[in-house]
């Protein structure tokens, strides 16, 4: 028998294998014999009552196999509860059908308690190559961070079985959700569902396969979207495969939810899933799909996809059956009041179902507009539009019914003036809309790998690309050139590339205040998401500068407790105490607390979240002991199992380890226990190498220092630069800052700097400088490490001149600095180290000493330091000094002999030269 007619009857069998014994009988009695007797053998393995199994589809593989003279699939123990495919552990078989079996499954390695769903492909499903594809995508998948997106948590290969580990939800299919449900409610689930899909299109991710079966709605209403991007996973279009069965066995879309060019094998962009979303939107308002029901082939529910046009939704009804009205068959059934889907919902769901993708929505973002325009009773943008489409389709059937019409309307049009004058508002969004999505389709299209060499170009290449287009593009639809910007800002801000994120929303918010004016919506929005990145990187003013004055704005026109506000307040609480502005953090900070128990009062999840941001003001005020009470309390909630939490909770977690270490509460070896188990979780989560768990061993480090263990800090500073490296993460902010953190860390470690080190200081500070959005606290951190390299022992004149341009810079931050009393005094510090004159050091120690008086609590290891400091400085100038090595000793931890495995190199300092007090602490 041919290739091909054993493919026509692949993609019969797939079709036949998903139907009840019942069914799969009488589509067989209307075959020709000769076929049926074919597919008859081919279904002999199926169970009488249920559609395929693994094992059922594994015997037809071996009769298409014997067929083609190939060899065979080897046979395979079926797989049980108990096997482990990766950290997971098969718990419970949730289904299994034409592409394989789903296991609820259970992390079983130890890192943490948790639930996830394992797909297990079927052979012929997972094609040749399929690992490698998997190596190479699931990093940009795992980006998928939209609560709307169930994620796609890890995929391989074992023992020659593909699996995939995807986010466990649980709940009802979107079908089974709705039924009973009233249209409105129906229409609010799909918004849900679409805004998802509208996040994952601006990460450069298409689904390809949405359909009810991959929508899961939980016990509090809200949607997931299953199965993102595995259809690109699973696509090995236009790769070699060694073995035709892969080629074969059935096609990896539902044709009654797939796009006519995805039958038809073009190119597929973000319109095919509109056009899924269309399907969904009319079976959701209808109880039946726009196409022919389940009595029809695949090849004919194929063509008439390809070459008809899709029902109206008033067509759909009318011809709904009894058993459509009521949900049967896996359906939603029909809502009780479904006649109000006629008029601009209809023509909403026409327009996602136009055969040509360029006459459909111009992006998911534009269907939402529509929705939500009808969900509040105002004209949707794509009234007129359908009945323009509409009355052309007439006019190709009726040649000459429609010219003498034409007269008559071209007679009416003129009375039509402010019909007219709202159609060209509606078309000029639309305009809008395909302008960005052809922006953003022209970027998908030059991932081609002919276009590049024969290289499959990375995202941010891709990105970079338009980026630099988009300067002479656009320049005269400020519309246009807002959405664009606001898209590629985003992208790259997931992405962590704060240095290209930030001047694309700096662009933007200038671009948008000229365009729109200060009030203007799309400007407050630019605003929020330029002070979004420069939270990110923590730099304070800049947050300042942007929310100080939009945020009354806000309160008057929505109220001091709403959502946005209360978020906002969160920043600008923050950005205020780094600068030690502690009245102003005090004043947002009592707001917040107010909005957290309003907005929060029955989710004691978000509400303890709160105890992030008192930790942040507290550990500013010196208030360890209440910033670790307000971390402990939320201990339960450290090891959340929602996956949707488990961020959240980590960041929880790790910030009680950070104050506890300010407390000088943890010995060396438990402090790098501790971190060790919360980066195995967070790359675990998301990947070696995030920025999470490169921030947890950068703050491990600190600590180490402080205790003297300074090999220990260089080690795990050079861990997380290595583990950067590798995931390709290394950005020109947070990845600046690291890197003189590690230069620092070599010369602590090596006991002074040589000519090398000193040069590599001097690289780092143009470095700096040439980034800005490194701003007041964090740059003055920065170039503080470096002077350390600069006046290390060694460094010689060359470090000199390197400390004089340092000092330079340090007086360029002292106005913004100037209440941040923690900074200021330890700029004091390194100038008075410059200066070399024992009175310019006792003047800047006695000030650093100061500044711990006037806190209200001990603060371990830093403060000791800073007495010892003095105590040293007052021995240099000639002055008695029992006085201040008394105290010095009363500030030094308790413990501290406990909490390293060495003596502290400055347990001693009191017998040592006041020259030879270390120059490292």
């Amino acid at each position: 028998m041919k290739p091909a007619d054993w493919q026509r009857l692949s993609q019969l069998f797939d079709e036949l294998a998903e139907l009840p014994a019942a069914e799969r009988r009488a589509r067989l009695a209307a075959m020709p014999p000769a076929q049926a007797a074919q597919l008859s053998r081919m279904l002999s393995e199926l169970p009488d009552d249920g559609p395929a199994t693994v094992a059922s589809i594994f015997g037809f593989q071996r009769q298409l196999a014997g067929a083609l003279n190939e060899p065979a699939p080897p046979a395979r123990e079926a797989p049980k509860a108990g096997d482990r495919f990766g950290a997971w552990c098969l718990a419970e078989l949730l289904g299994e059908g034409g592409m394989g079996q789903v296991w609820r499954a259970e992390r079983a390695d130890g890192l943490y308690q948790g639930e996830a769903a394992i797909k297990l492909l079927r052979d012929d499903v997972a094609g040749a190559g399929v690992a490698a594809r998997f190596a190479r995508e699931r990093a940009l998948l795992g980006r998928l961070t939209h609560p709307g997106i169930a994620r796609l948590l890890d995929a391989g290969e074992q023992h020659g079985r593909v699996f995939l580990v995807l986010e466990y939800v649980a709940g009802k299919t979107l079908s089974e959700h709705a039924r009973g449900l009233p249209l409105a409610e129906r229409v609010k689930l799909l918004v849900s569902v679409a805004s998802a899909v509208e996040y994952a299109h601006a990460q450069l991710i298409v689904h390809r396969d949405l359909k009810p079966s991959n929508v899961m709605v939980d016990d509090r209403g809200a949607p997931k979207l299953l199965d993102f991007g595995i259809a690109g996973l699973l696509d090995d279009s236009g790769q070699q495969s060694d073995n035709a069965l892969t080629q074969l066995t059935g096609r990896r879309l539902t044709p009654a939810y797939a796009a006519p060019e995805q039958i038809t094998g073009e190119t597929i962009g973000v319109a095919a899933d509109i056009y899924s979303l269309g399907v969904m939107l009319h079976e959701l308002a209808t109880g039946v799909l726009p196409f022919s029901g389940s009595s029809h082939s695949r090849t004919a529910l194929e063509h008439a996809v390809v070459h008809q046009e899709a029902r109206r939704i008033s067509q759909s009804l009318d011809q709904a059956s009894d058993e459509t009205l009521s949900g049967a068959k896996g359906g939603p059934g029909c809502p009780p009041d479904a006649d109000e889907a006629a008029g601009d919902l209809e023509a909403v769901v026409a327009k996602a179902l136009r055969k040509n993708p360029a006459e459909r929505y111009a992006s998911v973002g534009a269907l939402i507009d529509d929705l939500q325009r009808w969900l509040q009773q105002r004209p949707v943008s794509v009234r007129a539009e359908d009945w323009r489409h509409r009355v052309h389709l007439w006019a190709r059937r009726n040649a000459a019914v429609a010219l003498g019409g034409g007269l008559v309307l071209a007679a009416l049009s003129a009375g039509l003036a402010v019909s007219l004058w709202q159609r060209s508002a509606a078309q000029a969004a639309a305009r809008q809309s395909e302008q960005v999505t052809g922006y953003l389709t022209e970027l998908l299209a030059a991932a081609s790998p002919d276009q590049n060499g024969g290289r499959q170009p990375t995202v941010v290449e891709l990105l970079d690309r338009k980026r630099q287009e988009l300067q002479t593009r656009f320049n005269d639809e400020p519309e246009v050139k807002d959405r664009i910007l606001d898209t590629l800002a985003q992208t790259y801000h997931t992405l962590q590339r704060f240095d290209v994120a930030a001047p694309l929303a700096e662009q933007r918010l200038a671009l948008a205040r000229k365009a729109f004016g200060d009030d203007d919506p799309r400007t407050e929005d630019a605003t929020i998401k330029l002070a979004a990145i420069h939270t990110a990187v923590a730099s304070a003013q800049p947050v300042i500068d942007l929310l100080a004055p939009l945020l009354p704005r806000l309160d008057e026109r929505d109220g001091q407790f709403n959502d946005q506000s209360f978020h906002l307040r969160l920043q600008l609480l923050g950005a205020y105490a780094r600068l030690g502005r502690f009245t102003e953090a005090e004043r947002e900070f009592a707001l917040a607390r107010r909005a957290n128990d309003a907005l929060n009062a029955n989710d004691g999840f978000e509400h303890a979240g709160f105890a992030t941001q008192e930790a942040v003001l507290f550990v500013q005020q010196g208030r360890l002991a209440e910033a670790e009470h307000a971390l402990e309390v939320t201990r339960p909630f450290w090891r959340a199992a929602e996956p949707e939490r488990l961020r959240a909770s980590l960041v929880l977690e790790r910030n009680y380890a950070f104050v506890h270490w300010k407390r000088a509460a943890e010995s060396a070896t438990a402090a790098t226990a501790r971190s060790d188990d919360l980066v195995r979780r967070w790359d675990a989560m998301a990947r070696p190498g995030n920025h999470a768990s490169t921030l947890m061993r950068q703050q491990l480090a600190i600590y180490l220092q402080q205790l003297g263990e300074f090999d220990a800090a260089l080690a795990q500073l050079a861990r997380a630069q290595a583990d950067t490296e590798a995931a390709g993460a290394d950005d020109a902010v947070t990845g600046q800052l690291r890197r003189i953190q590690l230069l620092e860390a070599r010369v602590l470690a090596a006991g002074g700097a040589d000519d090398a080190a000193v040069k590599q200081a001097a690289k780092a500070l143009a470095g700096l400088d040439a980034a800005p959005l490194i701003g007041d606290a964090r740059r003055a951190e920065g170039l503080l490490m470096l002077g350390r390299v600069a006046l290390a022992p060694g460094a010689g004149t060359a470090g000199q001149a390197l400390a004089r341009e340092l000092q330079a810079r340090l007086d360029a931050l002292r106005p913004v600095l100037a209440q941040a009393r923690n900074l200021s005094t330890r700029i004091a510090l390194f100038k008075a180290r410059l200066a070399g004159t024992p009175e310019a050091w006792l003047a800047a120690a006695r000030e650093r000493v100061a500044y711990f008086d006037a806190l209200p609590e001990p603060q371990g290891l830093p403060e000791w330091t800073a007495r010892l400091q003095l105590a040293c400085a007052l021995r240099a100038s000639g002055q008695p000094a029992a006085d201040a090595q008394a105290r010095a000793d009363g500030a030094r931890p308790s413990n501290l002999r406990a909490l390293t495995a060495t003596p502290h190199p400055l347990l001693d300092v009191a017998t040592r030269s006041p020259a030879d007090c270390d120059w490292r602490f």
